[in-house]
Parts: structure tokens; sequence; C-alpha cells
């Protein structure tokens, strides 16, 4: 499409050398047409996306891979006559879902111990640690939490399991419950059980069938004779390598203990008892005028736990699950026992804590978890697989799938949702935000501007080696370990906020200079073993009056060092 200069002059080469046989000319032609090198720009039109075959009006590539892999196939018909060692810096467009920021929280973030208790926690640690967070803003947070209990049944596969393992050490009690289906616990019977015995089937089934996170609990139900038929339950903790009994009797609270709550205390606590029956949750929103204190929620407990264990006698314990509200609903686990009649705080009870990785949104001013979509949500929606495909079809089918679940949303309220999306090659989790307007939710998608290299190595196209390196929160860590003695200050402010101040005059200014050293701290960290030659964009968070992003490349030289490329390096 651009080479009319170049055949002209090897026309006007003909013209000269004309007395050459044809066949000698023609060759002499091909072979100067292949080897024409040149360094261009192209930016995609809406005709070069069509001409890949992209869905019907769809004139972005759904992921940067996909451009890589298609964009040489272009070239190829943009660009016939150049050949070995042209370059073209190729512009388009591509789906650019929203960025998840990583962030691993430190022993020292934590406000007094070594782990958030619930999403109130949370809050006000994302609040203090991106105080300029934007509205959408989305980080991927790693941190240690109180571990929720959950529960878990045997089922007959669960029984059989049991029997298949232990048939040969205790073949009474395995030939009875294969019979049965259940744990025999009539004492001196010779097949009863033992809670040692039964630990020892517990541990069977659950490292098979769960994943085995150190810190976590559950609560094991399972069927039994002890001369009636009945259930019991036993409470169990993975401490890396087995699941061992801990704690009191589980128990969480349903909707009629909230109901019952609201009403016995209608008169002592007017606001939070009936926010408390409406809601099915405890407001502990400090300023609320629903605020629930400790001394209030151990009155709602007592309640609920002499209701429902009448029998209870002094020094019975329990870890009671429930729901509380504060910005957002999250679980609480408190251990209670049972003391001269009352139940007070289990002081002696260890807190279960595990490392958790989730994604949090910042959306209406409140930092919150995006609604995940299940599997059953996709077959709701009309999809035969669990995922989506298509921007056009998740957009309109998570605007319907929302608004029954926001009946009462405001104009600009926005929904941030996580979900699948199939690349083509792929299924990964995306993230999206939608936005009520018009009495409608409209999903915001971003669509960005992107320039890839490609080089023509004498038979096709290939992209350039670049890597292309976003900054998470642990990079900015690593910079502050090697350059906080030499600029305190700087390194101080991009600690607290995650960025580099690029305001001149601030105290905190990042110069060109200093963000090059910066640079080299972190790939000099990252990168020891990159080869000779290796080129990187880095691209980082920075604030210069507004949160915004800046670029910075480096290559490799035969040093060792990563210094900015020369003109050299970039042809």
């Amino acid at each position: 499409m651009k080479n009319t200069f170049y055949l002209l002059m090897l026309f006007i080469g003909i013209a000269i050398t004309g007395c050459e046989p044809m066949e000698d000319i023609h060759d002499d032609i091909d072979e100067k047409i292949s080897n024409i090198q040149a360094a261009e720009q192209y930016t995609l039109q809406e005709e070069d996306y069509e001409f890949l075959d992209l869905p019907e009006d769809q004139y972005e590539f759904d992921t940067e891979d996909e451009a890589r892999e298609l964009i040489p196939v272009l070239l190829s018909e943009v660009y016939p006559a150049l050949g070995e060692n042209s370059s073209v810096n190729v512009t388009f467009n591509v789906f650019d879902s929203i960025r998840v920021e990583e962030y691993m929280v430190t022993a020292d973030d934590y406000p007094s111990e070594d782990y958030f208790s619930g999403l109130d926690d949370i809050q006000d640690f994302l609040d203090v640690k991106f105080p300029r967070a934007e509205e959408g803003k989305f980080v991927g947070l790693t941190y240690n939490t109180v571990a929720n209990e959950e529960s878990f049944t045997f089922n007959d596969s669960h029984f059989n399991f049991v029997v298949e393992e232990l048939e040969d050490i205790y073949p009474a009690q395995t030939g009875n419950m294969n019979q049965h289906g259940n744990f025999e616990r009539r004492e001196g019977n010779n097949a009863y059980w033992s809670n040692e015995m039964i630990l020892e089937a517990i541990n069977i089934v659950l490292l098979e069938n769960q994943e085995g996170v150190e810190g976590q609990k559950y609560n094991v139900s399972y069927d039994i004779y002890n001369g009636n038929p009945g259930t019991e339950s036993m409470t169990v903790q993975f401490n890396g390598n087995a699941y061992v009994s801990v704690g009191g009797t589980a128990y969480e609270l349903t909707t009629d203990d909230y109901d019952l709550v609201g009403a016995e205390l209608s008169e002592t606590y007017s606001g939070p008892a009936g926010n408390t029956a409406q809601y099915h949750s405890f407001d502990v929103g400090e300023g609320s005028d629903n605020f629930w204190s400790m001394d209030m929620l151990l009155e709602a407990f007592n309640i609920a736990l002499m209701e429902n264990y009448p029998d209870a006698v002094d020094g019975d314990k329990f870890e009671l699950t429930y729901d509380v509200y504060s910005g957002g609903v999250s679980t609480r686990v408190q251990a209670l026992v049972l003391e001269n009649g009352s139940y007070v705080v289990d002081t002696e009870a260890a807190v279960s804590t595990i490392e958790v990785t989730n994604v949090f949104a910042l959306t209406n001013g409140t930092w919150a978890m995006p609604i995940t979509l299940e599997e059953d949500d996709y077959t709701e929606m009309g999809q035969s697989y669990p995922n989506f495909d298509d921007e056009e079809e998740l957009a309109y089918k998570l605007s319907t799938f929302l608004e029954p679940q926001f009946p009462y949303a405001v104009e600009g309220f926005m929904v941030p949702v996580a979900f699948d999306f199939y690349n083509g090659t792929s299924t990964n989790t995306a993230y999206g935000i939608f936005v009520f307007e018009d009495g409608e939710f409209n999903y915001v998608p971003k669509v960005a501007e992107r320039s890839l290299q490609f080089g023509n190595n004498g038979t096709e196209w290939v992209p350039d080696n670049t890597i292309r390196y976003t900054l998470s929160g642990s990079d900015y860590g690593i910079i502050a370990s090697v350059l906080e003695d030499q600029y305190p200050t700087q390194v101080g402010s991009m600690e607290q906020y995650n960025n580099f101040d690029r305001r001149e005059g601030n105290s905190a200014f990042w110069s060109d200079e200093m963000l090059v050293e910066a640079m080299q701290a972190l790939l000099n960290e990252i990168a020891p073993d990159a080869e000779v030659g290796q080129p990187y964009v880095l691209t980082f968070d920075i604030y210069n009056g507004t949160n915004t992003t800046e670029s910075l490349s480096l290559i490799k030289d035969e040093s060792g060092a990563w210094v900015v490329p020369s003109d050299e390096d970039e042809e």
C-alpha cells in the first residue's frame, strides 16, 4: 500500500539499464523489492481490524497477545516490499481490562494484632494506604484474617472412602459403617468409634477433598448411632500437616436469632436492635446511630445461645459466627465460654488466621469486594459456559442481571463486578464497573491505545522483545529499601502513597534522573539475570496534581548496567 515510491525508483533503474535481458531485469526487481529496508509508523484503521477477521464492529484486540499474533499478518499485506531489518511501530486499540494493583500487607500495616479482624479493618487500611485513590481503583490485597469456620458434612461417598482406607486397621468399625453409613458411638460395642478414631477418619476425607489452607477451620458434621440415629460435629483446624480438633461448639447465628435479639433488646437499644432485626447483621461502624459495642454484642450473644443451648453448663465453649456491617457485610467469629451462668469472651482461645488474597474496589466512596459471578449466574443469564467471550454480550446481560439486585440504585451508583472472560485461547478473571444512568446499569468499557514495535527477520514480521512491566505495591518497597537513605523525603512519600511525586518544587519531587535510579534499583532486584540488550518499559504511578502514570525505557548494556536506550539502541 505504501510502496509506490520504491517501485517508481526501481522502474527508473530499469529504464537506465534497458539493455539487460528482461529475465535478469525481473530477477533484479524481485531481489531489490525483497531487500528494501525502512522504519515506519503505522496506525490501524477500521478496515485493518476487518481484514484480520475480528468480530463485526470490533475495532480493538481483546488482549495485547492477540495483537502480537495478528498484526504480523497485516504488516505482510501493508508492507510487502519491506525486507530484513525493517521495522514498523504499530499503534492499535486493545481492550484494557481494569488494572488491579497488587499489595501484600506487612506486619507494620496491621492496626494491632497481625491480622485484619473484618472488613472495617481492611477499609480503614485501604483509606490510609491509598488516600488519593480515585473512584474505580482496584487493589488485590494479600493479608492475614480471622479464618471463617466452614461447614463440611459427611455424605455416603465420604463414608465409603473411609471404609476403603481404614478397613485393614479397623475391620469391625468399617464393616459396621459400610452396612449402616454412620459412626457407631455406643461405648462397649465392638464397632465403637472413639473421638480419636473419628478425627482420623475426618483427616482422610478432608485431605482428599479440601485444599489444606493452614489455619482454616471446619465444623464437620456426620451421622452417628448411639441407640438412636443422630448427628454429631467436630471442629477441626489444619495445622499445615493434618487436621486437629480445636475450640468449642461451632454455632452460626440464624435469621431467627437476629429477630430474637431485635425483639429482646428493642427497648434497651431501640435503634441498633431494630436495625439488626431488619438486616440480620450488627452495625459496627463507629459513629453510626445503630452502633453495637462489644458489651452490647455480648448481650445479644447471650440471648441467642441461651435460647439454643438451654442445657449448657459453666465451662462450655462456643465459637460463634455472626455478620457485621461497616460499609459492607462481612463475617466474624467470636470465641465464648459460659462462666457463672453468662457467656463471656474466651480469652484463652487462640485466634485462627489464614493468609488470603482478595480484590477490593473503591466505588461510591467505599472500598468493597466486587460482585463475583458464580456458575449458576452464567446459567441464569443464558450462557452455555461459565464465562463471556463477547464484550457487547456481557455488557447487556450483566446490566440486566444487576438491575433486580439493586432496585433502589440512584443516578451515578457504581457496581464493581468480577467475571470470567474467554479471549479465544484462555479464560481469565476480568473486572468491570457498571454505573446506574438513566434508569439502567451501563457498562464502562475501557479501550486503550497501545504501540508495539515489529521487526522483519527476513522471513516474517515478529514483535520485538521489549518487556513491559507495571509496578505494583511490593516494587515500591524494593525501591525504598535501596534509596531511603539517599532520598528520605521522596521515599517516605512514595511508600505512603505508592507513587512518585512529580510536582516540581515539592519537597518529595522525583526528577527524571532520580526516577532512572529508582527503576535501575528495581530491575537489579527483579531481573538480575536478564541478558545484555534486554529492553524494559516500566510503567509506574505518579502524582502531578492528579493520579496518573508515566513510563520509562531502560536496556541492559554490555557492562550489566540498566541504562536509558540511545537512539542507536532504539533503531
